[in-house]
């Protein structure tokens, strides 16, 4: 039996961003291993969950850029690979697209690498990244393909010469959305509020978001102002929780925590997922699941953003770092008729079912197995 494994650095992302992708050779009757860093698995070895799929977790550090964690790192993911001896791999996120390709260069498995974002590695000067985009050369010289999720980060993988350009593969919906989980939902309401989806970092645009709220409040005292996300507090730039309680004091802007299941606020009638992000990231997950369940959407003109919004169809693009420029937009949908906000509403849920579907994602992967074992 063909065996298919994939490795990233969290297991709750993994599932996150493509289950559907291992709930389909799954279907097809592939067995699949997963392979994340200890800290997001439940087990600290291996489990078997319900569906048969394996599950390794690596305990090593995730952000640690010591040489010796990540020889650590390498020596397990080389063995569990030896072990394993999967027909063909996918891996993500950075340490994974680096050691994860030399093991299988090593041990003679195809592999496929994906960059869902450049990220703070090819954003600072340091030294530290320095190091990793050499490192990464290195890596993706050993994977037979590599997928990109937006035009800019494949126009910067051919101008540092990362790799063969041969190998580019441009996801254009980037990971996709499952169009039947994210179902459209009426967003008519006489209630608006204004939702702010990602990591508490600096690049995501919480600040701004925070800023034009309370520049918002003073014109829409009736308007709400909601955050989700998780802390991430081991990265540079990340927001402190004293931030957060601060900016929440009053309740004027509500910090919801994190949800397992954003439905729950999707189907909810008036949000407006709002998003100004600067992170270098492939195309944003959490505006897609915005346009797919039919909520107008307001995010910057930067890459992995703007793919989401036909500007004044769907919502509106704003400049990055501009608070007057991401207020205006706010106050712009706050004074749209009933009509023109269910006219955006629809729009969203066309532009994901023609741009966003899982489906299309699937069939790209489909194409690489296929070709490896049949071909």
């Amino acid at each position: 039996m063909k065996k298919i494994l994939f490795c990233n650095n969290l297991l709750g992302g993994l599932l996150l961003f493509r289950k559907n992708v291992i709930d389909h050779f799954i279907s097809k009757g592939y067995e699949v291993a997963l392979v994340a860093i200890k800290g997001d698995a439940a087990s600290p070895s291996v489990e078997t969950l319900g569906n048969g799929v394996k599950v390794y977790s690596i305990d090593v550090s995730r952000t640690s850029t010591n040489p010796f964690n990540d020889l650590r790192f390498f020596l397990r993911l080389f063995n569990i690979l030896r072990a394993e001896k999967p027909s063909y791999v996918f891996n993500y996120t950075i340490k994974p697209n680096i050691y994860g390709a030399m093991a299988c260069k090593l041990l003679g498995i195809p592999c496929t690498d994906m960059m869902a974002g450049l990220g703070y590695t090819f954003t600072n000067n340091s030294f530290s990244s320095k190091i990793a985009r050499a490192l990464y050369k290195l890596g993706l010289s050993c994977a037979q393909h590599l997928f990109l999720l937006n035009e800019e980060n494949v126009k910067e993988v051919s101008r540092l010469r990362l790799c063969n350009e041969k190998k580019i593969i441009w996801l254009k919906g980037g990971e996709g959305v499952d169009l039947n989980h994210y179902r459209y939902f009426d967003n008519s309401s006489e209630r608006i509020c204004f939702l702010f989806i990602g990591r508490l970092i600096e690049e995501k645009g919480y600040r701004e978001f925070v800023q034009a709220a309370k520049n918002v409040l003073e014109r829409h005292p009736h308007v709400e102002f909601h955050i989700v996300g998780e802390y991430d507090l081991s990265y540079p730039k990340a927001i402190s929780k004293e931030e957060v309680k601060n900016d929440t004091i009053g309740g004027s802007i509500k910090y919801l925590g994190v949800y397992k299941d954003m439905m729950q606020l999707y189907c909810q009638p008036g949000y407006v997922v709002c998003i100004p992000s600067y992170y270098s990231e492939g195309l944003n997950r959490s505006l897609m699941e915005g346009c797919a369940v039919g909520k107008p959407i307001i995010t910057t003109n930067h890459p992995g953003c703007r793919e989401m919004v036909v500007d004044g169809e769907n919502g509106f693009v704003v400049e990055t770092q501009d608070v007057e420029s991401l207020a205006r937009a706010m106050e712009k949908y706050i004074l749209l008729s009933e009509e023109d906000k269910r006219k955006m509403s629809l729009k969203s849920r066309n532009l994901a079912e023609h741009k966003f579907d899982v489906k299309d994602v699937i069939a790209q992967y489909e194409s690489l197995v296929h070709a490896e074992f049949y071909e």
